[in-house]
């Protein structure tokens, strides 16, 4: 079997790409570093780990990138604030996220390249797209306008996108007018904001080409897999394809995957609107294990409500399974547990991964497996077993980057 989603751009159930003669590449929008990270931030990037995780199960090799968008207006903004360069903030931003994802028990990215080191590249694609004569400027900033004929096979630009685009400062609400389909190729602009040298003076690119300059150079485009979280549809990820098919003739990406967005009271969680929980407090509070397992409660591109007394229940219940489990590896006599159901366990965790990520199937089995373990009279595996059962434990840390057995299992 393989794992199959429902493409986000085709709205198609569609397996992953399985390439054979190379990795397959994956690409993931990363954090635009001016403060902390949230809990929606965890949530979003967990389940890019996850596939990471199923795909070494199956001994798929993946080239995962993860930009740092160091560099933007808000990154600007708050320096300023905290009288900091915007260097000096997205450093000192750039290693508190990653210590708060590596705590999280996320793979590392194979490439996680700054969007500063990629100036060069991303003024070459918009001196390349100045050639196609549809670009045009507006006061200081320069746009590109994607041709009609091959905005067909890009993301739809209506109105239902309005609710959670993160929208460029001069451009009209999606599907207002066809100015909201203008991609940002350039912004003059003088320090303190970020601004380098240009064919068109000081200033600094539009986000879209930051990402393509990096995808191009580290994985290829198209890539295989390229998501984040739902708010990247449009603009950028619909900007990110006008590029791609202008330059390339192909999209951005293969496959599309989004995930739900953290909410708390009903409203999407951001820096910009305040209603934020960082995850690093979060981390404190009910450890790596029991967060993810929160995160995963509903399906993958369902919104969850944060709520603490549910991250509280979560923790519980990874706190009862992981006893139960860890009572099944204990010293004494053999039990009247069957290595055999642990292994057809992992067996169904898998193939419920594979059914469009059912990470909340996957939750339901381990919480059957704990009562499974409670409702035995010994509570241990058979004579000889445990040497099998740690290695289809590990097996399941692995897949999910849970402690169960141990600190050891979650790499």
């Amino acid at each position: 079997m393989t794992l199959v989603f429902r493409d986000a751009l085709t709205g198609r159930l569609q397996a992953v790409p399985r390439p054979k003669s190379r990795p397959l590449t994956m690409y993931i929008c990363g954090p635009t570093i001016y403060a902390r990270a949230h809990v929606g931030h965890g949530r979003n990037y967990l389940y890019f780990d996850l596939l990471r995780r199923y795909f070494r199960d199956q001994g798929q090799p993946v080239r995962h990138v993860m930009n740092i968008t160091d560099f933007e207006d808000k990154v600007t903004e708050r320096a300023i604030a905290l009288g900091l360069t915007w260097r000096e903030l997205a450093r000192r931003e750039e290693r508190r996220f990653l210590a708060d994802f590596h705590r999280l028990g996320l793979l590392p990215a194979h490439a996680t390249p700054r969007a500063s080191a990629f100036i060069h590249e991303m003024i070459q694609y918009a001196e390349a797209l100045t050639r196609t004569g549809r670009t045009a400027w507006d006061g200081d900033e320069l746009y590109f306008d994607p041709d009609p004929a091959t905005d067909a096979l890009n993301f739809p630009v209506g109105r239902e996108l309005s609710e959670h685009a993160v929208l460029e400062p001069n451009l009209p609400p999606p599907g207002a007018d066809s100015r909201s389909r203008r991609v940002l190729l350039f912004r003059r602009q003088e320090p303190p904001a970020a601004s380098w040298d240009s064919p068109w003076g000081h200033g600094a690119p539009g986000w879209a080409l930051e990402c393509y300059a990096m995808a191009r150079k580290y994985l290829g485009v198209p890539v295989d897999l390229h998501g984040g979280g739902m708010d990247l549809i449009f603009p950028h990820h619909y900007s990110e394809n006008a590029v791609a098919l202008t330059l390339n003739g192909r999209l951005f990406s293969r496959r599309f995957l989004y995930i739900g967005f953290v909410t708390q009271g009903g409203h999407k969680m951001s820096k910009s609107v305040g209603n934020l929980v960082p995850l690093g407090d979060a981390l404190d509070r009910y450890g790596a294990t029991a967060l993810r397992w929160y995160y995963l409660t509903p399906r993958y591109n369902a919104r969850l409500e944060w709520d603490e007394p549910a991250a509280a229940r979560a923790k519980a219940e990874v706190d009862e399974l992981r006893g139960h489990i860890r009572a099944t590896l204990g010293a004494g006599q053999g039990g009247n547990l069957r290595v055999a159901e642990l292994a057809r366990l992992v067996t169904r965790v898998v193939r419920r991964f594979e059914d469009q990520i059912g990470v909340d199937a996957v939750l339901d089995e381990l919480r059957e497996w704990s009562r499974r373990i409670a409702q035995a009279s010994v509570p241990r595996f058979e004579r000889g077993g445990i040497p099998e059962a740690r290695t289809h434990y590990r097996r399941l840390e692995r897949l999910l980057g849970f402690d169960l057995t141990g600190p050891a299992g979650r790499g």
